[in-house]
């Protein structure tokens, strides 16, 4: 059963509707406004806050212009904004700098957040053909004319690797190290649910497309980024064998849905690991792991070039 599933994505998509109602008419025609997280990914629930940003056409402002604020004001009343001010969102990036530096001195954890979620979740609140022109101009990037009928998108994969490892690690440095940490029970278990799904819905994307000449490639991985990640999963790997996954995730974002479990994983820290609530999760999340192993294994049989390629 994945009525957790279903609910979170209705919730999800009413709430979009009505931000993109809202600022509709606040926006400049060539500008665009792009959400990533549980909203994009149709898994939100009423604590779920949103992460939103303004890609530009032209230079980055040396001051927010005030439409942005507005913007702001209008999705502030329907659903909290993601806190993080001095992270990757709420800000305004100029379209060039997410095609440009890729795996570059200059490709800092922000640049590289912010083009992957834009390739691997992103949802647009305003300007849906900016958001396909931007990703479409991204996956050109990444697979160059050069590419072989049966070569993998080995640059496009190695930045998917790379991403996920990067939040691996910023999540150790943002939980223990850092100058205002946060809170590590429930970041603990989006890690290993909704990060890990993510990574792996970058993962099998690539790998469907190995035999693909370049074109095609990229007009796949439009296809496919173009869906949600759990429904691109059962695009690739059918209904079927995606049961177990979804069940262990549907538990996931049923227990994320209820108020006093979100804020009881937001309260725990590292020493309180063995609260039953925390250990309940983290066990299923064990679970959802070995059953993300084993959709890949049936999947992708082990002469695939996506298994050689994701261990050397």
């Amino acid at each position: 059963m994945t009525e957790a599933i279903e609910r979170a994505k209705h919730y999800s998509e009413k709430q979009l509707e009505k931000l993109r109602s809202n600022i509709k008419d606040l926006v400049p025609t060539d500008e665009m406004v792009f959400v990533n997280g549980s909203y994009a990914r149709r898994e939100a629930s009423e604590g779920s806050d949103i992460d939103f940003y303004v890609v530009t056409t032209g230079p980055k402002p040396e001051e927010t212009p005030d439409w942005v604020h507005k913007v702001k004001s209008e999705i502030e009343r329907v659903v909290p904004i993601e806190p993080a001010e001095d992270g990757a969102f709420a800000k305004i990036e100029p379209r060039e700098t997410l095609l440009h530096n890729i795996g570059g001195e200059n490709d800092s954890n922000q640049n590289i957040t912010r083009r992957m979620l834009l390739l691997l979740e992103g949802e647009w609140l305003f300007n849906d053909a900016g958001l396909k022109s931007v990703r479409r101009s991204i996956l050109e990037r990444y697979i160059a004319d050069t590419i072989t009928d049966h070569q993998l998108a080995l640059f496009l994969l190695n930045d998917i690797v790379r991403y996920y490892r990067t939040m691996a690690v910023d999540y150790e440095f943002k939980t223990v190290e850092g100058p205002k940490k946060k809170p590590w029970g429930i970041r603990n278990i989006k890690l290993i649910f909704s990060r890990k799904l993510l990574y792996a819905g970058g993962l099998f994307s690539v790998a469907a497309t190995a035999d693909l000449r370049r074109d095609k490639k990229i007009e796949e991985l439009e296809k496919l980024f173009n869906m949600t990640v759990i429904d691109r999963l059962l695009d690739i790997c059918g209904k079927h064998d995606c049961r177990q996954v979804l069940r262990s995730y549907d538990r996931f974002l049923n227990q994320l849905e209820k108020p006093e479990i979100r804020e009881h994983l937001k309260g725990l820290t590292k020493e309180q690991r063995d609260n039953p609530v925390f250990r309940d999760l983290k066990n299923e999340g064990h679970h959802f792991t070995r059953e993300l192993l084993k959709l890949f294994e049936r999947t992708f049989d082990s002469t695939h070039p996506i298994r050689r390629a994701i261990i050397f």
